[in-house]
C-alpha cells in the first residue's frame, strides 16, 4: 500500500496563515502518518507537536486570563497528579455552572522542586470575582481568585495572545508531568483550531510579505491575513495541486 504524499501544509488562523513546505514529502496512509519505530528523537517530536498544538489554540482563541493554581500541602495531596487534576476539573465544572457558562480553558501542569504539583491555565469567559493582590508582574496587575479554596492562586489579564502562547509553551518539556493517557495538557472541547489543508497551490506566495524560517524538516512562512493577494475563502476554493512553489 503506497499511501499518499503531503508536500505542503497551510494552516489558517483568524488573522494569518502559516505555510510549511517540506524538504521531503510526508507519506500518509488513510489520513495518518506512517508510524516509525521508536528512536531517541521520538520524544523531541512529541514535545514539538504538543507545543505547536498549544500555540495554535492560543492564537485561535481569545483567552483573557493567565492563571496559576496551587494546592496547600497541609490539606491536600499536592504530589498526586490524579488528585490534583480531579480537583482542578471539578473547580472548572463548578465555575461554569455558577455564572461562567461560556468558560473556556487550557490547563498545563508543572512540578515544583518540592514535588508539589500546580497548574498554569488560560481562561476566557470567566465571570467570577477577581481580588486585587496589590502586586504587579512585568507591569501587569496581579489578581487572586477568591473562589479557589485549595491553595494559592494568581491571575493576570492577557493583552498579547501570541506572547502568552510562547510563554505557556515553555512548560512543555521532557520532564513535565503527564496526565493519564500521556497527555501533557487538557482543554475545553469547544476551542477553535486552525483550518488545515494540504498540497495547495502556492503561486500567491511570491506576492506576499512573509516571515520566513527554515529547519531540517521544512521551510515555514507566516503571512498576515491582510497581506494576502486574495482572500482566504478564494484560496480554499483553489484546486489542490501537486507540490510546492512553482
Amino acid at each position: 500500500m503506497e499511501g499518499s504524499l503531503i508536500f505542503n501544509t497551510i494552516k489558517e488562523y483568524p488573522n494569518m496563515i502559516k505555510i510549511s513546505i517540506y524538504h521531503e514529502p510526508i507519506r500518509v496512509f488513510n489520513g495518518y502518518k506512517r508510524k516509525r519505530r521508536k528512536n531517541p528523537e521520538s520524544s523531541d517530536s512529541s514535545i514539538r507537536r504538543t507545543r505547536t498544538a498549544l500555540e495554535d489554540l492560543c492564537i485561535c482563541n481569545n483567552f483573557e486570563l493567565f492563571c496559576t493554581f496551587t494546592f496547600d500541602p497541609k490539606r491536600y495531596n499536592s504530589k498526586s497528579i490524579l488528585f490534583c487534576r480531579r480537583y482542578m476539573t471539578t473547580w472548572l465544572h463548578n465555575i461554569k455552572n455558577r455564572g461562567s457558562k461560556c468558560l473556556e480553558y487550557i490547563v498545563v501542569p508543572e512540578l515544583h522542586k518540592s514535588g508539589a504539583i500546580h497548574f498554569h491555565a488560560l481562561l476566557s469567559g470567566y465571570n467570577g470575582r477577581l481580588k486585587d493582590s496589590k502586586h504587579c508582574q512585568n507591569g501587569r496587575r496581579v489578581y487572586n481568585l477568591p473562589n479557589w479554596h485549595f491553595g494559592f492562586s494568581t491571575a493576570v489579564k492577557i493583552d498579547n495572545r501570541e506572547a502568552v502562547s510562547k510563554y505557556i509553551r515553555k512548560y512543555i518539556t521532557k520532564d513535565m508531568l503527564l496526565f493519564p493517557g500521556k497527555k501533557r495538557y487538557f482543554c475545553s472541547q469547544r476551542l477553535i483550531r486552525p483550518v488545515k489543508r494540504h498540497n495547495s497551490p502556492l503561486e500567491f506566495l511570491r506576492d506576499c510579505k512573509s516571515d520566513f524560517f527554515c529547519n531540517d524538516i521544512a521551510e515555514y512562512y507566516t503571512i498576515d491575513r491582510f497581506d494576502l493577494p486574495t482572500n482566504l475563502s478564494d484560496l480554499r476554493q483553489l484546486p489542490l495541486s501537486g507540490n510546492v512553489l512553482l
